[in-house]
């Protein structure tokens, strides 16, 4: 290669021949550090965060808590099937709960005040609903003392044993009960505990709602505690606090678990629990625990106490424990909620399940303030100094200076800072957009396919992630390319020499527009206002400071002529390894929280279809991009450096279609991560009776119909669904007719017994007031409606259960006729031949219960012509 002006000797220490096997060992370097990064970092991230401690032996001291302990409650608790509100299985449970407190009370050790509050109430058509309280105290103490609540809710849903929702905050509540019963430190003489059981919270936190708008403790109530679960079987979260201020308390414990993440994700997708009533309704201050991984098993009959993993109960147990008796020891001041203004919110997160980092949010603002001035402020300095310094030396022949290259040196430094950070923009901005298109591809071939694999989804988005990004980056190479080759100081340059110059002479430039970007993140974070965005300050905070460092000594050693520089400048080692060294800790840390997110989002959206009109797919890989594009811009400038761009791309596009394929061929569901549906049994029988004479008498039945809904929560078309279950049980599914292409009807011929055996008129008196006795199968869940024309009253509404409903009817108008119907909901499997079926053959298919009875729907229409 040929400079006219530049002597041999230094044209051959300026451009040395471009030897591809360097590349090749800078590639296959640059991928094995890469690979090395993630193996040390992964499992840090992914088995130091989730790690459990040991389980504690029934036999430790019962002040302190032993899952084993809790865990024996679960047969009693779970014996009964599932506790949904007004069931047998409700009533019994409640009689356990409270023989559960007496006995505790009966072992304590030290002379404490029981009251036991059984609080009544009504929602909807549903009555004798009971929450259960208990409070304890000293004798002695004033009965306005401050006090402290644990809570949590005993109902489930239909179908659901309630092991993990909410069966897990039931028994750790029974343990904690106990020990801080016979805690010889505790005398409940500061601070009183009560701890309450609500039921209903699976009707819209009814229970909740009762005990604010009307026990008469909730006045002293200053600290609450929740706990409730998503389905998940791991580590439980603190999900949210109130104010945030009490998150430093909660720091205290020995395993923290929190991040503030879990608060703006609950708001954002409209999920609760009975800790918004206490906070928003009750202006109670406190916390909410939840197990959140994997709930794949949420409100369905798998949710079984078996899937709550052990060490999860003694995790929760013991950080509950410790956090509850600092409050009721007095180390804690009970301010009342009016006193506390959470005008500056905190940002909290812990690191690897061990250590818990809080700052206020405004800390953050001063912090990546201070950043951006510094980043601003340090590259102005450099170039201008660098101006100067060349201007003085000239005559200096420095070959990884730009000014020894380009006719307009500092126009060219100025022009590559704006071309990088565009640069550097589009492609963040298309390797997002290419992972979103792949994931659109992904949900019209196969939709949810990293469905219960959330590895398989990190995979495939962050893979496609990357290869957006090196697509784009080759088309701006071209382009810088023929930006530099315009303006040459001596002769036209040849493309080996540009891309040395490239690799040689643009660090200063590359890795400041670098840090230019986190001065744009750091913006965007600050106008926002996300706390969720602190990850932006945590990368921030590692790789910002030592990229101005390594810039400052690189241009201090060439401004003091240092001899080794050029040489090791050369090189670049150490902004080859520079990355790898800072990315660690906050590499660590990101992909602990994306995992922890898509494992909690992945089960959430996969039954909430009908609230997200985008694809899951695009939701799932959004999620996993944004958090990995900040790790893949730290790279970017050596994926510039290197330039072997075609086997970088060959190896990547490799390792996605692998991925791919085993994403696009495997089965999304199994048993442990089934496909959800819901079910709904209707049947409608009319009783017709006209110009009645005699009694008593047997109404005939007119007609009678029954159908059978099914609901899919994907977005997936529900016909090869039907046509399996079909296949399957051995059922013909006649009259299927579909409104939507995952929601469809066919007729209910599967010999299912119908709620209501016969109507009879058991008296009338001057054809304007009747009687009559509907005789049923054995149900708590009686619903009665009539027209407006008549006038009714349940004889027995308060038996429970009942085989007969009498209803006395009397005409109020002149109407020749009026109508009554009866209405019968029922959530036993046993009484649906249909989905006793379902659940034997096809266990990779599961029902979504709701709060009540709702799945079998026996509908009574007697119609009366006088």
């Amino acid at each position: 290669m040929k400079l006219s002006a530049i002597p041999e000797v230094k044209a051959s220490l300026l451009i040395k021949p471009t030897n591809p096997n360097d590349f090749y060992k800078n590639l296959l370097l640059w991928v094995i550090l890469i690979g090395c990064l993630f193996l040390l970092a992964g499992p840090l991230a992914l088995h130091s965060s989730y790690a459990l401690p040991v389980v504690k032996p029934r036999t430790i001291p019962l002040h302190e808590f032993s899952e084993e302990r809790a865990r024996d409650y679960y047969p009693n608790l779970t014996q009964y099937g599932p506790r949904v509100v007004n069931t047998r299985a409700d009533y019994l449970t409640r009689d356990f709960l409270i023989s559960q407190i007496y006995r505790i009370r009966s072992v304590a050790k030290k002379s404490v005040q029981f009251e036991i509050s059984l609080q009544n109430f009504t929602v909807d058509d549903i009555d004798q609903l009971q929450n259960i309280a208990v409070r304890l105290s000293d004798p002695n103490s004033s009965p306005t003392t401050p006090s402290l609540m644990l809570t949590a809710h005993y109902d489930s849903v239909e179908f659901s044993p309630g092991g993990s929702d909410d069966g897990s905050g039931v028994v750790i509540l029974l343990e904690l009960l106990s020990n801080l019963v016979n805690d010889p430190t505790i005398t409940f003489t500061q601070v009183h505990l009560i701890v309450l059981f609500t039921t209903a919270e699976e009707m819209s936190f009814a229970g909740a709602e009762a005990f604010i708008a009307n026990h008469e403790w909730k006045n002293d109530i200053r600290r609450f505690i929740n706990i409730d679960s998503t389905g998940g079987n791991e580590k439980a979260i603190l999900f949210r606090v109130k104010p945030s201020q009490l998150v430093k308390d909660y720091g205290r414990v020995p395993r923290p678990h929190a991040n503030v993440m879990g608060e703006e994700l609950i708001e954002s997708i409209g999920s609760d629990t009975d800790y918004g009533i206490f906070t928003q309704k009750g202006s109670l201050l406190g916390y909410d625990f939840a197990f959140y991984l994997d709930g794949y098993n949420y409100h369905t009959l798998l949710d079984k106490p078996s899937i709550v993993e052990h060490g999860a109960l003694q995790h929760l147990g013991e950080n509950t424990l410790v956090l509850s008796r600092h409050i009721l020891l007095g180390h804690i001041n009970l301010q009342q909620p009016e006193s506390i203004i959470d005008d500056d919110h905190l940002i909290y997160f812990d690191i690897l399940g061990r250590h818990l980092i809080t700052y206020k949010k405004s800390t953050s603002v001063i912090i990546q303030s201070i950043l951006i001035g510094f980043i601003i402020l340090i590259g102005i300095i450099v170039i201008l100094i660098d101006q100067l310094w060349y201007r003085a030396n000239s005559s200096i022949d420095d070959f990884s200076s730009v000014y020894f290259y380009f006719k307009y040196p500092l126009l060219i430094r100025i022009l590559s800072i704006i071309i990088f950070f565009i640069c550097y923009l589009l492609s963040i901005l298309f390797g997002i957009l290419f992972a979103i298109f792949i994931a659109f591809i992904v949900s019209k071939i196969r939709p949810l396919s990293w469905f219960g694999n959330s590895t398989i989804a990190f995979f495939l988005y962050g893979l496609s992630c990357l290869i957006g990004i090196i697509l784009c980056e080759i088309l701006w190479t071209y382009l810088r390319r023929l930006f530099l080759s315009k303006y040459p100081k001596k002769n036209p340059m040849e493309i080996s020499t540009i891309n040395h110059i490239n690799r040689l002479c643009f660090n200063f430039e590359r890795h400041w527009t670098l840090l230019l970007i986190f001065v744009l993140f750091m913006s965007i974070s600050i106008s926002i206002g996300f706390r969720s965005l602190y990850l932006i300050l945590l990368w921030s905070i590692f790789i910002c400071p030592i990229y101005l460092c390594l810039i400052l000594f690189e241009f201090i050693f060439r401004w003091t002529k240092n001899k080794c520089f050029i040489i090791f400048n050369e090189q670049g080692w150490y902004w080859l390894f520079a990355p790898y060294i800072v990315s660690l800790i906050p590499l660590i840390h990101t992909l602990e929280m994306t995992s922890r997110i898509a494992r909690l989002a992945i089960p959430i959206f996969a039954r909430s279809v009908e609230k997200i009109p985008i694809p899951q797919d695009i939701i799932i890989c959004i999620i996993i991009v944004l958090p990995a594009t900040i790790f893949f811009l730290v790279f970017i400038p050596n994926i510039q450096r290197i330039m072997n761009y075609s086997r970088t791309l060959i190896i990547l596009i490799i390792s996605f279609l692998i991925v791919f394929i085993i994403a696009c061929t495997r089965q999304p569901y199994t048993n442990t991560h089934p496909k959800l549906i819901r079910v709904r049994h209707i049947s409608q029988s009319i009783y017709k009776l006209s110009n009645p004479k005699d009694f008593p008498m047997i109404i005939p039945i007119y007609s009678q119909a029954a159908s059978i809904r099914v609901e899919s929560f994907d977005s997936i078309v529900l016909s090869p669904t039907l046509d399996e279950i079909s296949s399957k049980t051995g059922y013909l599914l006649n009259n299927l007719s579909c409104s939507t292409p995952t929601n469809c009807s066919f007729d209910d011929t599967f010999n299912r017994t119908i709620a209501f055996k016969e109507v009879e008129l058991t008296s009338m008196d001057n054809f304007n007031n009747y009687r009559f006795t509907f005789r049923h199968v054995s149900s708590y869940q009686i619903t009665v409606l009539s027209s407006a024309v008549a006038k009714i009253v349940v004889h027995n509404a308060t038996i429970k259960p009942r085989t007969d409903t009498v209803i006395d009817i009397q005409s109020i108008s002149s109407a020749s006729s009026f109508n009554l119907e009866l209405n019968i909901e029922r959530c036993d499997l046993n009484d649906s031949p249909f989905l006793l079926s379902l659940t034997e053959k096809l266990p990779h298919i599961v029902m979504l219960g709701s709060g009540r009875c709702r799945t079998l729907t026996d509908i009574l229409v007697l119609s009366v012509n006088r």
